[in-house]
């Protein structure tokens, strides 16, 4: 039953689960040992924890356990519409200096891995010129990481999203988040295919995974909605495998991580990383649903998922 072990650590999003906790507060020791104390998990991934006592206590908490934690500098720029690689100087390098103290408390819990994002579409007009800048800055971040790191290397791994669907970032498709990587051009910086995100990019894991096989460092698994457009969770909200509108079940999990066996995700990242790769579940409990319901939900599709897989 727990054969993936030999592969990979499974993980969850924490602020998704429980979402209270997205931006940096909430009941955060109330609910990580939910996550802790399941043995299934052997990687969690965290919003960057605003209250230093609580970080702290975080991570002594994520230590004793041995989990392996990625951070998530991402969420503030999305939560807080933070604007990297931004065409105003003094706004950009604030962003910068910001993204680099998250970089910093990634070190603190020893992360592999901190995830990062680009900014919102300009326009057409406007993307090469963003484009430029956010290479810019995500050099400096890589360059950063590297120098700070000591017990092992932090990589940045970043996160593509869809452009006109519902987060409307400047890097959406595979292939030019695959550009993005070989532009910044350094080895501490890699990407996060989600498969929650495929549907709204109109690709394939097939496809979006054979494109980014050099390149992808980390792994989500998740579910989205795409064929409802009046739906107020139309679009990237994560919600459960099976719910009614969206689009991600058992069999587009099974097709993903066939996938993942066929490009040998597994072994690469091992190799790049030297560590245990990590793929995690990345599912929102909306509120008039219970947490720990969705965990299961999450834990079942994939337990099902990678026994039923071909390989």
């Amino acid at each position: 039953m727990t054969d993936w072990t030999a592969y990979m650590d499974f993980g969850v999003v924490h602020p998704l689960v429980y979402f209270e906790c997205r931006a940096g507060g909430g009941p955060i020791m109330e609910t990580l040992p939910t996550i802790v104390n399941d043995e299934m998990f052997g990687a969690i991934e965290i919003a960057p924890i605003k209250d230093p006592a609580v970080r702290k206590q975080a991570r002594d908490l994520l230590a004793s356990a041995q989990m392996q934690v990625v951070y998530l500098p991402i969420l503030p720029i999305i939560v807080e519409d933070l604007k990297i690689a931004s065409v105003d100087g003094d706004e950009r390098a604030a962003v910068r200096s910001r993204m680099k103290t998250l970089l910093d408390e990634a070190l603190e819990f020893d992360s592999p891995l901190a995830m990062i994002t680009g900014p919102r579409d300009p326009g057409v007009d406007g993307r090469a010129d963003a484009t430029e800048r956010l290479v810019e800055d995500l050099q400096e971040l890589c360059d950063y990481a590297a120098a700070k790191s000591s017990k092992r290397l932090l990589n940045i791994t970043f996160e593509h999203f869809d452009r006109d669907i519902e987060k409307k970032r400047l890097i959406g498709p595979t292939s030019e988040a695959v550009a993005l990587v070989e532009a910044v051009n350094r080895p501490n910086f890699g990407l996060t295919v989600d498969l929650s995100h495929l549907p709204l990019l109109g690709e394939s894991s097939a496809d979006a995974l054979r494109l980014a096989a050099s390149h992808a460092i980390h792994m989500h698994i998740g579910n989205c909605v795409i064929d409802h457009a009046d739906a107020p969770i139309y679009g990237d909200f994560h919600p459960r495998f099976g719910h009614p509108l969206g689009r991600n079940d058992l069999p587009q999990v099974i097709d993903y991580l066939e996938q993942l066996d066929a490009i040998d995700y597994w072994g690469r990242t091992r190799d790049r990383l030297g560590s245990t790769p990590i793929l995690s579940m990345e599912l929102r409990a909306f509120p008039d649903e219970s947490p720990e319901a969705i965990l299961a939900n999450g834990k079942r599709t994939f337990i099902r998922a990678w026994h039923s897989r071909k390989h």
